[in-house]
């Protein structure tokens, strides 16, 4: 099975942050978005090792353990899809220009979009979520998250 995937927009910085910009065939699907405070951005890591070529297990990826664990219990971009997502606090929507506006998203310049989802606490908000030990150092949310070190987390 053979699925084509369709790449709406690029993430660009700004001097305040990063502009999400929708190529313009696909710019009227921004519409309500601007009710939202936070979204999902899925795009693809077209920097990687070619799909089918990434091994199923990164070697100690964390600074927190020596322990390798496999591609799916990772956020490693070396994917067999290289399908990502970011989460993303909405500041700005301008449907005119096809432009999202947001203080940060972690993917390089020029990253390809191929998707934008609102956030919706009722089905994204897990609050009994629990993760690996060596992890309860981490931030417990994503306002949290902007003033963590996350360089000194990965190898």
């Amino acid at each position: 099975m053979t699925h084509v995937l369709t790449v709406i927009g690029k993430v660009c910085p700004t001097e305040h942050g990063f502009e999400i910009r929708i190529d313009e065939a696909f710019r009227q699907g921004l519409t309500g978005l601007e009710q939202f405070s936070h979204a999902f951005v899925l795009w693809l890591a077209d920097r990687t090792d070619a799909p089918g070529t990434v091994p199923l297990t990164c070697p100690a990826p964390y600074t927190s353990s020596d322990q390798g664990v496999g591609v799916f219990a990772s956020r490693s971009p070396d994917r067999p899809n290289p399908i990502c997502f970011s989460a993303i606090a909405i500041t700005g929507v301008d449907l005119k220009i096809g432009s999202i506006t947001t203080p940060y998203i972690d993917t390089l310049p020029e990253t390809p979009v191929i998707d934008i989802k609102p956030y919706f606490p009722a089905s994204d908000l897990v609050s009994t979520a629990h993760i690996p030990a060596h992890f309860s150092h981490w931030p417990m949310s994503y306002e949290e998250s902007a003033l963590f070190d996350w360089s000194a987390e990965f190898r």
